[in-house]
């Protein structure tokens, strides 16, 4: 009997041990994955890729020595909501780091993920709308409204943590049914039970994209984002959860 006790007890130590070198080499360590459109790859006013929110809240992440990988790879400027599905089912292989990896693994690898979606499909369907009215523009959004849940839903068969979503800022355009879409695009995604919504309409003003008719931000209006999104996280502690439960 003494010999039994002694092996369980060798037996738990070991496993004990296995936790804690888990818990040592990984507490540290976050995999991050950017997804969406031109917001969510960095393209600027000029119609440039270059730093993007997700790059500043990368950048945080390393200052903290918090980061392991990141990848915006999946994201692209023109890219609409059923692409991005698209690429998930089809399940799309990039280089991150380097490794080559599909959509899924990386999804199902990630730790934190944001996303910026919707613009693209409301501003091709707007444009291909003959007579546009309000009554019109609500049929858009809902049927907006059904593709974000399909591809929201997609995307938790492999990432089951919420998503933090980013809402779009009032973009300085002539178009008034653009101006009313986003708001009910945002509208969207602040009623989605299953996600973190991160509004901009508050933090973010015309200065922000450099030149009117713009439909992308400045450096400094990529900032304004990844500062709210680092906030949010440590506010609702979600910062600290991604930490301490890798």
């Amino acid at each position: 009997m003494i010999k039994k006790h002694y092996k369980l007890i060798i037996f738990l130590l070991i496993i004990l041990l296995i936790f804690l070198i888990y818990k040592t080499n990984h507490n540290n360590y976050i995999n991050y994955t950017s997804l969406g459109d031109g917001y969510a790859l960095g393209i600027n006013s000029y119609g440039n890729e270059d730093y993007g929110y997700s790059d500043f809240i990368k950048d945080e992440l390393q200052k903290e020595s918090k980061l392991n990988i990141y990848t915006k790879k999946f994201a692209e400027k023109d890219q609409s909501i059923n692409h991005l599905y698209e690429k998930i089912v089809t399940n799309e292989r990039i280089n991150v780091g380097k490794a080559e990896k599909n959509i899924k693994q990386t999804l199902r690898e990630s730790d934190l993920i944001t996303m910026t979606i919707g613009l693209n499909d409301l501003i091709y369907q707007i444009s291909i709308t003959p007579n546009m009215n309000d009554y019109k523009l609500k049929g858009i959004i809902n049927e907006l409204q059904k593709d974000i849940k399909i591809l929201i839903k997609e995307i938790k068969a492999y990432y089951p943590k919420q998503i933090l979503i980013i809402g779009y800022p009032e973009i300085p355009i002539k178009n008034d049914y653009i101006k009313k879409g986003i708001k009910m695009l945002n509208k969207i995604y602040k009623n989605q039970d299953d996600i973190i919504y991160i509004s901009t309409e508050d933090i973010i003003n015309n200065k922000d994209f450099l030149y009117s008719e713009s439909f992308y931000l400045s450096k400094e209006g990529y900032k304004k984002i990844a500062d709210k999104v680092i906030k949010n996280l440590k506010k609702k502690n979600i910062y600290d959860t991604l930490i301490t439960l890798i």
